[in-house]
């Protein structure tokens, strides 16, 4: 093979990796390892504490969570989950960053709890009151039993504007890339 057709090789891989870099999603998970995911059959999403800034996207973005639930055998339920699923965002999202983290019974009425002895991979981004970075998506799930924090996701994904069409198909990428590591694999 000559250098020429070499370096075309070469530049043309550079160029999809470099596109493929821009528009990849960032995903960070942890999870309580002594946690029995497999006991969890159902959830509650947790209403935000104000209304989505855009209501469409976030009804959207909660139907993909529900859709990647479903297929795994993990029941939407208005009230009374085995787990209360939290999710958080920056505006891209269209959901509030600085929303209360609560379990969804008043009979727990507290921030849910997480054993850092008990907890491998990323601790809960967020967890130190700071919010979270423009274009992140933050999942919690809660076991509604215990009030204790069973796995945190959270998948960052840059977004143009400008590209609305595409900005929804990488948003939904984004999802159902984070959805795809729960409940954990070698739990």
């Amino acid at each position: 093979m000559n250098s020429g057709m070499r370096k075309l090789q070469f530049l043309s891989a550079v160029a999809v990796l470099s596109v493929t870099c821009c528009f990849a999603q960032k995903v960070n998970t942890g999870y309580d390892k002594t946690a029995d995911f497999s006991k969890y059959k159902s959830y509650t999403l947790q209403k935000p504490a104000a209304d989505p800034t855009r209501p469409l996207l976030y009804a959207s973005i909660t139907g993909t969570i529900k859709n990647d639930l479903e297929a795994k055998g993990i029941a939407s339920r208005e009230t009374d989950g085995d787990l209360t699923l939290i999710a958080t965002g920056g505006f891209d999202y269209g959901l509030d960053s600085n929303s209360d983290v609560l379990s969804d019974s008043c009979k727990n009425c507290q921030a849910p709890l997480v054993d850092a002895q008990d907890w491998t991979g990323k601790i809960p981004v967020g967890s130190s009151g700071k919010s979270l970075p423009k274009g992140t998506l933050k999942l919690t799930f809660v076991d509604r039993a215990s009030n204790k924090v069973v796995w945190t996701g959270t998948v960052s994904q840059k977004l143009d504007p400008a590209k609305k069409d595409q900005a929804l198909q990488r948003i939904h990428a984004a999802v159902d890339k984070l959805m795809a590591e729960f409940p954990p694999k070698d739990k």
